[in-house]
């Protein structure tokens, strides 16, 4: 989704877009979107510098950790973000990044994209760890099964190899 600067009405206007099945790509192998993202917001327009503020909503699908069974998660993220144009980034002669700085991106030709700002939010409103439940067994490390639905007979205690040559003595 494109927000042109020069067709906005006045200083403060609001935005949102769906998403169309394949218009974002996350380009992560384990994660895959249920329902595509919704983004809403403002834009606040000040001098030289545009605010963005505000929410994507989006359910991903994840793979359990343990057994690689599919997660859903409801995304809901909010996001605050300052653009400024190339030009005026290329005048200012900063020495040293502040903090606030840190969520200051460039835009070009008085146009913003912000595909990849939706992008980022739903990537990072993943969990780091995702399980089906907090009590999933995983998988067998030997065959394989799914120990959630089946019970395997393979023997899974491990022996530390430094140690092994005492089994043989009786």
């Amino acid at each position: 989704m494109r927000i042109e600067l020069d067709k906005l009405e006045g200083n403060n206007s609001s935005f949102a877009h769906v998403y169309e099945p394949g218009e974002l790509t996350l380009d992560e192998e384990h994660v895959r979107l249920v329902e595509q993202p919704e983004v809403r917001g403002r834009v606040n327009r000040k001098s030289y510098e545009v605010q963005l503020r505000g929410t994507v909503r989006a359910r991903a699908e994840v793979d359990c950790d343990r057994c690689l069974g599919s997660v859903l998660i409801p995304i809901e993220s909010d996001f605050d973000v300052k653009y400024i144009s190339s030009d005026d980034y290329r005048a200012t002669e900063t020495v040293e990044l502040q903090e606030e700085d840190l969520s200051v991106a460039v835009f070009e030709d008085a146009t913003i994209d912000i595909d990849e700002l939706v992008r980022e939010q739903v990537l990072l409103a993943l969990p780091a760890r995702a399980l089906c439940t907090e009590e999933c067994k995983g998988l067998c490390p030997i065959c394989g099964a799914n120990k959630n639905s089946q019970d395997c007979a393979c023997e899974t205690r491990e022996i530390d190899p430094r140690w092994s040559g005492l089994q043989n003595i009786n």
